[in-house]
C-alpha cells in the first residue's frame, strides 16, 4: 500500500514538519503506490449517485460535501474503502504518533467530519479551524490525501495556509494544489487555519475529490477550548 518505510519517513520529516510556517504540516507526495491509488480513483463514489443521503453539504449550496458514517455504507467500494483503512492502519498511525510526538494518538474508524470530500466546479469551502473534540477525546490531526488526476494549476482548489484568522489580519502563507497522490499532514491547533476560500474553476465534468482521516487523543493540544468548526 505505502511506497516507503514509514518508521523511517517520520524520522526524515519530523525537523520539517514541527518548523513549517505558518504551522507545522507536511506535504508528502506520491506515499500511496499507484495501482492502489488508482483503482480507488476509478471507483471513487459519486454525491450525485452514490447512496446521496450519506452526503452533507457545509455552510453553503455550493460547499463541500463528504460522506459521514463510513461504516453505515456497506456497499462502499473496497478500493475506496481499503485507502481510508490505510489512513487507520497501526502502521501509519505510529507513523503519524513518532511525526507529531503524541504517543497516545488514536484514529476514528467513524470517520467523523472525514471520509469521501468533494467540490464542483464553483465550490469552494471557507477558511476555517477544526473541531476541537469528540466522544470525550481532543482532535489533534488532520490527514487529507488527494485523488485528482491531472489537475491543473488554473483550475484552483488550493489547500491554503493561513497565520491567522483571515479578517484580523491573517495572511496566507501557502497553498497546496489537490493534486494525485499527495497527502497533507497537519495538526489541529489554536490557530490552525485553513481551506479554500477561493471558488473552484475546474471544467463542469471535474470533481476535486479527497479523502480524509482525522485522528484524537485523551491529551489536550494547545486549543484546550471545547467548540465546533469556526470559520472566517
Amino acid at each position: 500500500m505505502f511506497t516507503k518505510d514509514l518508521s523511517k519517513l517520520a524520522q526524515e520529516l519530523k525537523e520539517e514538519f514541527d518548523s513549517a510556517s505558518p504551522f507545522p504540516h507536511i506535504v508528502i507526495d506520491g506515499l500511496f503506490d499507484d495501482e492502489t491509488l488508482s483503482a480507488a480513483v476509478d471507483n471513487m463514489p459519486d454525491s450525485e449517485t452514490f447512496y446521496p443521503q450519506a452526503w452533507n453539504r457545509f455552510n453553503g449550496e455550493k460547499e463541500k460535501k463528504q460522506a459521514f458514517d463510513i461504516k453505515g455504507i456497506p456497499f462502499l467500494p473496497k478500493e475506496t474503502l481499503d485507502c481510508l483503512m490505510a489512513l487507520n492502519s497501526p502502521e501509519f498511525v505510529g507513523f503519524l504518533q513518532e511525526l507529531l510526538d503524541i504517543p497516545d494518538l488514536q484514529k476514528d474508524d467513524g470517520f467523523r467530519g472525514g471520509g469521501l470530500h468533494e467540490i464542483s466546479e464553483g465550490g469552494f469551502l471557507d477558511t476555517h479551524i477544526d473541531f476541537t473534540r469528540y466522544q470525550g477525546l481532543w482532535r489533534r490531526a488532520n490527514c487529507l490525501l488527494y485523488l485528482n488526476k491531472d489537475w491543473e494549476e488554473s483550475y484552483g482548489g488550493h489547500l491554503e495556509l493561513y497565520d491567522n484568522h483571515p479578517k484580523k489580519g491573517g495572511t496566507c502563507i501557502e497553498k497546496v494544489l489537490p493534486v494525485y497522490n499527495r497527502l497533507v499532514i497537519f495538526g489541529t491547533k489554536k490557530d490552525s487555519w485553513h481551506g479554500h476560500p477561493t471558488p473552484l474553476t475546474c471544467p463542469p465534468d471535474r470533481k476535486r475529490r479527497s479523502l480524509a482521516s482525522y485522528y484524537y487523543s485523551p491529551t489536550v493540544g494547545d486549543d484546550s477550548q471545547e467548540h465546533g468548526t469556526i470559520f472566517a
